[in-house]
């Protein structure tokens, strides 16, 4: 094939919207679909690649992967090693373990699995995982374990290529259009929900000699697919329901730029062929592999988002690094220059292999070291400990996790063996109450069920969408049988992250979470939520577990809202006494809280004053008129950037204490309700 220079300007529209998205750049909400229009490139150079040797008789696949070794690798291990060093001197015990691991799913291309089965790419967390957009290097190799292989078959079975990968890949996309609403995540970061842009590119290069355009229509043709890509670039946002159907945008646009610009100029070929844009796309691989790294280790000294100087640098440093490692390793190892670097295939694929032992060596050492915490000085390491702060039977107790699922076999915590004669419901937050809770029963001399699933609320008939807390429904409503069968259950506790089913993660005031506010919860009759009244529809779901369980003669206290912080607490803390800077001012301002709770508070209110349900306030503890605290005498009140750590839930232990006093009697009698 020959070279084309609008293909390399095309990866720069590619590359370009990723970093700038990334580092928070205004307009560019929609800068992540610069991964789909890679994918689309790369699936058109390599079936052109491998279609073109196949026919010509001359395909190796052993050839095929001493050049994506060559092309692949050095950079990557490059900046994994340089990562590895950052967060040996940046990062905290527990991230650092985080980093190692990711760094050995990394060389074994499976990053994208780990990365779904423990965060989403908008989630909390995204900016402690220095190698999280390693995911699409993943699905690329993954697709290309398979793909290869398949041609060859298709050319020894002499069967039509092209209906073949159009049939594939027409599945593909079908499985991305009806389920990525429903399992997102998973959508987002696993090969069968995205092979199909892979495909698309395929699809064109295989149809390249089919396709005979005119210069007109091609003109108008990619400067429509150009536009697509810009609407998708600035429009789509974390609540667009991606990959699915709306990544027919950019993947189109690609795939149409790709496909007219072949037979010769258009306006847009021109425009990608420019020395600026072409210069951009050949380093555009080390720019992604740079740039996310850069922007992590900056937030966390920074403790903030890049500002209009923090953007600069970012990416001014991010396309440094990109230029260094493009001209210093990864050229050189493509082209083999150089006397040191003619390298045989065995050579090639001996030192991919010695690259990769040696990152899972290191990483393996990081992990068995526990982080490696004498690098680090002592008060630092205890208040990252914090990040461990969690009941040790938390998972065994918490519906999600494989030990225990089943709301009829509850955890029950207190002295003695007998019935429960309380109860608290609730999603992770009232995991996080555990500790406190059994500490409460004991003081109290009762006996205590604690029923919780993570990331579902304590109502009925309600199902989570987002793909990793599914079963809500099936829980809630069998969380609701038990306490209605249980006639010496007096008390029942409820506490949930409201503000997250009714608006969505937490604004950014951190580093933990980016703003975004897609519906996560649906009722299993009527179906998603509206996005306009997600706080009506929460609030009518709470109102109706809170009118029940009184109804059964049941005394309902409701914890309220707890701040969520935005950070990750003990790590932000431990890097703030790293630094030298005070910690006993850190926290959320209470305006924020103020300003995402308030509604939601005013409602709860208005529920308890109806029904008699007593309340618990947290921010009366946690907050002053100015500040939502973290920290408290010289401990992390949060274990990450929402969940209470036992020091934190201890605070609120007067409050359960007077909880745990009211009987079924006293509900009955109650008509206000009222702060404990």
């Amino acid at each position: 094939m020959q070279y084309r220079p609008d293909i390399d300007g095309l990866r720069a529209v590619a590359v370009l919207p990723v970093v700038l998205f990334h580092a928070d750049v205004a307009g560019l909400s929609g800068g992540y679909v610069g991964v789909d229009i890679f994918f689309v490139i790369s699936g058109f150079l390599i079936t052109t690649i491998i279609h073109r040797e196949i026919g010509d008789g001359r395909f190796s696949i052993l050839r095929f992967y001493e050049r994506r070794a060559r092309r692949i690798l050095p950079a990557l291990f490059t900046v994994i090693c340089a990562t590895l060093l950052a967060s040996f001197y940046l990062s905290m015990p527990a991230e650092f373990i985080d980093t190692a691991r990711s760094a050995v799913a990394t060389v074994l291309f499976v990053s994208n699995f780990l990365f779904w089965s423990e965060t989403g790419y908008f989630s909390p967390g995204i900016f402690s995982q220095p190698l999280l957009h390693t995911w699409s290097l993943a699905i690329e190799e993954q697709f290309y374990i398979f793909f290869p292989p398949l041609m060859v078959l298709l050319a020894w079975l002499r069967l039509p290529v092209r209906v073949v990968i159009g049939v594939l890949t027409l599945l593909s996309f079908g499985l991305s259009a009806v389920t990525t609403a429903m399992r997102p995540e998973m959508a987002y970061f696993l090969l069968p929900w995205r092979a199909w842009e892979l495909g698309i590119g395929a699809f064109v290069a295989l149809s390249m000699a089919s396709i005979r355009i005119k210069r007109p229509l091609r003109d108008v043709l990619s400067a429509a697919g150009l536009i697509a890509i810009i609407v998708a670039v600035t429009t789509f946002d974390e609540s667009t329901v991606f990959p699915g159907a709306a990544a027919l945008l950019p993947v189109g646009g690609a795939a149409v730029i790709i496909a007219c610009g072949a037979p010769g100029d258009t306006l847009v070929a021109r425009f990608l062929s420019m020395r600026v844009m072409v210069w951009v796309g050949l380093i555009s691989y080390s720019l992604y592999l740079w740039h996310w790294p850069v922007i992590v280790f900056y937030q966390q000294l920074a403790f903030a988002r890049p500002d209009g100087l923090g953007v600069v640098t970012v990416v001014g440093l991010s396309m440094a690094l990109a230029w260094a490692s493009w001209a210093w390793v990864e050229a050189p190892f493509r082209s083999g220059r150089g006397p040191r670097l003619r390298l045989s295939r065995a050579g090639i694929f001996g030192l991919s292999g010695l690259g990769m032992a040696g990152i899972a060596v290191l990483s393996l050492g990081v992990v068995l070291g526990q982080g490696l915490p004498g690098r680090l000085p002592p008060d630092a390491v205890r208040l990252a400990a914090f990040a461990e702060d969690q009941h040790p039977l938390l998972r065994a107790c918490t519906g999600r996790f494989e030990q225990r699922r089943d709301p009829a076999d509850p955890c029950i915590f207190g002295p003695g063996d007998g019935p429960p004669t309380a109860a608290i419901w609730g999603d992770s937050h009232a995991a996080a109450l555990m500790p406190e809770i059994e500490a409460a029963a004991d003081r109290s001399a009762r006996r205590i069920a604690y029923l919780s699933r993570a990331g579902c609320l304590p109502v009925r008939n309600t199902e989570r969408m987002d793909g990793r807390n599914g079963g809500c429904a099936a829980y809630g409503n069998g969380a609701m049988d038990y306490l209605l069968s249980q006639l010496n259950i007096d008390t029942v506790l409820i506490v949930a992250r409201y503000a997250l089913a009714a608006e969505g993660y937490l604004l950014d005031y951190g580093l933990s979470e980016r703003g975004f506010g897609p519906t996560l919860f649906a009722d299993t009759s009527t179906g998603p939520w509206d996005e306009e009244h997600r706080a009506d529809a929460l609030m009518q779901r709470i109102d109706d577990t809170v009118t029940v369980l009184t109804d059964a003669g049941k005394q309902v206290v409701v914890i309220y809202p707890i701040p969520e912080i935005g950070h990750k607490v003990p790590e932000t803390l431990a890097r703030l006494s790293l630094q030298g800077r005070p910690v006993a001012g850190f926290g959320l301002p209470r305006a924020a809280y103020d300003a995402r709770n308030q509604p939601l508070i005013a409602q709860l209110d208005a529920i308890a004053a109806r029904t008699g349900a007593l309340t618990i306030r947290p921010d009366a503890v946690l907050c002053d008129t100015v500040l939502c605290r973290a920290y408290g005498d010289g401990a992390a009140l949060y274990y990450d950037d929402d969940h209470l750590s036992s020091v934190g839930a201890a605070l609120l232990g007067p409050q359960i204490d007077r909880a745990l006093q009211a009987t079924a009697q006293h509900a009955k009698v109650s008509t206000t309700g009222g702060p404990l």
